[in-house]
């Protein structure tokens, strides 16, 4: 029996969590799936699925050797878009979903130089602070800034931006700078507020010493422009990602509060559905992003120093 066959069958049952969807999606019958399972665990000589009537559950050593196969299939899925990437040319719709905490004067760029690339992809780009879902809504991929990403897309890490406390020069003459990040709560601190349940702390850490600040003042948005504009006109102190506030913080129209203190980072991040099989159109445009802002994901790009 092809081995190659029998991995196909396990990534598959694990992946849609059915040994029916499984034959279905690879055109065989549910019990020549079993058949293929049962070939793997024969030459393993150890269980690979737990099975009930309502649940499948990978065991210890189905799941290291799951993880194994899908590896090895995505590889094989890789060399064989590598072997024909001379030939495909991307075409067609590329729907993309982009965060709104990040500033499309980063990524607008991006998004207008591939256009002009490739002149038979149309580029639909919508801009959310809601963590849409890809298939659902029928996005090819999406381009996210977040400190809390949690999901089942595969994903892949660009870039990271640092998270800096800043304040006008005109409201810091009025407040005093904190030199601590307990004495925040003495100033007005305009907040971006998302669904997280904490996206209102602010968290603060040096040498060790952990410091958690809830950040209550007079404005929340769901708007890193608008939150920059308030802390422009020196209504508050504003915790910004580097790639908002750059130019402010070079031109002096912002001053870093608390810059001893590491205030946590965002990671921005690409995301797709799944690897097996992707359009030329969307990876061309991932192949495009990845080390557009430098070939370390970890380092911050859009701050002086990373």
């Amino acid at each position: 029996m092809d081995k190659f066959t029998c991995m196909v069958a396990l990534a598959r049952v694990v992946e849609l969590g059915s040994f029916a969807e499984a034959a279905r999606r690879m055109g065989v019958s549910a019990p020549m799936v079993t058949k293929y399972i049962g070939h793997l665990e024969t030459e393993l000589g150890s269980r690979l699925l737990n099975r009930s009537t309502h649940s499948l559950s990978l065991t210890d050593v189905g799941q290291a050797y799951h993880q194994r196969c899908v590896q090895i299939l995505e590889d094989i899925d890789e060399a064989e878009a590598v072997a024909s990437a001379n030939t495909a040319v991307p075409k067609g719709s590329l729907k993309i979903c982009v965060s709104g905490a990040f500033d499309l004067s980063h990524l607008g760029p991006a998004l207008l130089d591939y256009s002009a690339k490739h002149p038979d992809v149309r580029l639909e780009v919508s801009v959310s602070n809601h963590f849409v879902d890809l298939v659902e809504e029928g996005f090819d991929l999406a381009v996210r800034a977040s400190s809390h990403l949690r999901t089942n897309l595969t994903t892949r890490k660009l870039a990271t931006a640092r998270l800096i406390a800043c304040a006008s020069p005109e409201y810091l003459k009025r407040n005093p700078a904190p030199e601590i990040p307990e004495n925040l709560p003495q100033h007005n601190l305009l907040a971006f507020s998302d669904a997280a349940p904490t996206s209102q702390q602010w968290r603060f850490e040096r040498a060790g010493h952990n410091a958690v600040v809830q950040a209550l003042g007079t404005l929340r948005a769901t708007s890193n422009d608008l939150l920059k504009q308030a802390a422009l006109r020196g209504q508050g102190i504003t915790l910004q990602p580097s790639f908002n506030v750059y130019e402010e913080l070079r031109t002096g129209t912002l001053k870093q509060v608390l810059p001893d203190y590491d205030a946590g980072s965002l990671g921005i991040y690409v995301m797709y559905p799944q690897r097996r099989n992707l359009a030329m159109k969307v990876r061309s445009f991932m192949e495009m992003l990845i080390g557009r802002w430098g070939s370390d994901p970890e380092a911050d790009p859009f701050w002086p120093g990373g």
